[in-house]
Parts: C-alpha cells; sequence; structure tokens
C-alpha cells in the first residue's frame, strides 16, 4: 500500500509539473478587482441560498447568528502560486479569539470570524496525502481557468456546506462535532491556535457546565499554544 501511495504522488508531481508548465502559456493572472467581480456574479448569489446572504465585499460569507449565537461562515483563502481555495465552518458570540495582549470578541458583521474552521474535502485530503495535485483548488492562471475552476468547485461543494451547516446549528450539534473531530483528527500542520478543545471549552461555559468548560480549557493548555499572560486572559474570562 505504501509503494503504491510512492507511486500515485509521483504521478501527481508530474502531472503538477505538467500543469504549471501549462499555464505558463496562458498566464494573465485573475487580480483582485477582477476577481472580485466574479465573485460577485458567480459565488455570492450561490452562498445566499445557503442562508450566507452576507458578504464583507472580499472574501468573507456569513449568515445572521441564530439564536443560540452560531453565525455559518465561508471564507476563500489566497494561495501562493496562482489559487485558493474555501474554508467553511462557524462562527460563536460566546467563544472570543486573542489578539495582542486582549480577548477579541466576534459579535458583529466586521469581527467575523472562522472559529471551528474546516477546508474543503479535496483540499484536506491532498494535504494529508502529501499531494501535490488540490481538487479544490481555484485556478487564477486567466479568468477562463478561474471561472471553470470556480464553478466547479462550488458545483462539487455547496451541497456538501449546506450540509455541515444545517447539521451544525446548536450548540449541542457543534460540541457533537468537535469532540468527534478530537477522537478522529484530520492531518494538520502545526497546531491550530483556536483548538477544538478551546471552543469546547467556551461552549460549555456559555451552557453553563463549569465542570466540562474547565476540563475542556485545561486541555487546550495541554497543548503548549499560550503563554502565560494569555493563559490568566483564557482562564479569567472561562471562571467569570
Amino acid at each position: 500500500m505504501h509503494i503504491i501511495k510512492k507511486i500515485k504522488n509521483l504521478i501527481d508531481r508530474k502531472r503538477a509539473i505538467r500543469r504549471i508548465f501549462k499555464d505558463a502559456e496562458s498566464l494573465d493572472e485573475v487580480l483582485l478587482d477582477k476577481r472580485l467581480q466574479i465573485f460577485r456574479e458567480i459565488v455570492t448569489p450561490q452562498f445566499a441560498e445557503i442562508g450566507l446572504k452576507n458578504w464583507n465585499g472580499k472574501y468573507l460569507w456569513y449568515s445572521d447568528f441564530n439564536n443560540e449565537g452560531i453565525k455559518h461562515v465561508v471564507e476563500y483563502n489566497v494561495f501562493k502560486i496562482f489559487g485558493g481555495s474555501f474554508t467553511y465552518g462557524n462562527c460563536f458570540s460566546t467563544v472570543p479569539s486573542i489578539s495582542g495582549s486582549r480577548l477579541v470578541n466576534h459579535r458583529t458583521d466586521k469581527s467575523t470570524k472562522i472559529i471551528y474552521s474546516k477546508r474543503l474535502d479535496g483540499w484536506q485530503k491532498s494535504m494529508a496525502d502529501g499531494s501535490p495535485i488540490n481538487p479544490d483548488k481555484i485556478s487564477t492562471v486567466n479568468e477562463e481557468k478561474f471561472r471553470k475552476s470556480l464553478e466547479t468547485v462550488l458545483s462539487k461543494n455547496i451541497p456538501k456546506l449546506k450540509k455541515w451547516f444545517d447539521e451544525k446549528t446548536t450548540l449541542d450539534q457543534n460540541i457533537s462535532g468537535l469532540l468527534e473531530d478530537i477522537e478522529n483528527p484530520v492531518f494538520e500542520i502545526g497546531h491550530k491556535i483556536i483548538s477544538h478543545e478551546y471552543i469546547l471549552a467556551f461552549l460549555y461555559k456559555q451552557k453553563a457546565n463549569n465542570e466540562s468548560a474547565t476540563y475542556w480549557i485545561n486541555k487546550h493548555f495541554e497543548k503548549s499554544l499560550n503563554n502565560q499572560y494569555e493563559i490568566e486572559l483564557i482562564k479569567k474570562r472561562i471562571d467569570s
């Protein structure tokens, strides 16, 4: 099995190299203004159909908060070499992030941020396999390829996004999803600063389950992602 995987990766790398040379022949990169124009035309209406009716005019689409303080979000991520793809997930009104020396809440449109974050399946699998071929990559080599790859990625993934959002609309559903992700972790390069354990702690605090909140924030601290000052800030919020 290991040999088969190595052969597949070698084939994928050769395909990727051929694609780079082919792209170089037709390079006319889609820059920001044109990219946003096409997003307005193609992406924004399709995300609105699954409840993400708000667009920040650039790379973020999101719903309104529901009555449990949960907001669904999709973000376009720019790659280093002529492309990008989407991450998705939830923003929570009760889960802060750390910026500098303070905890920042995400309760306004301007502060919207994906807290519980996922990559599109094809992108995630390509990372796990170490493959240079990302089926969820949106090419910015030229406008034709940008439009075509964008439509392909959207048509394949919007039903998956809708399903995930429909199944992550309550605190209990998000808690169950986070617990499952901890039990079955996906491949990551390094550690996420906002760990699943961190999110669980604040969601349990919102449910007034202080014992579970303390348990999960201590599990987060075991990852050594925060300095002592940040630890004290977080503890103070959890204990308040």
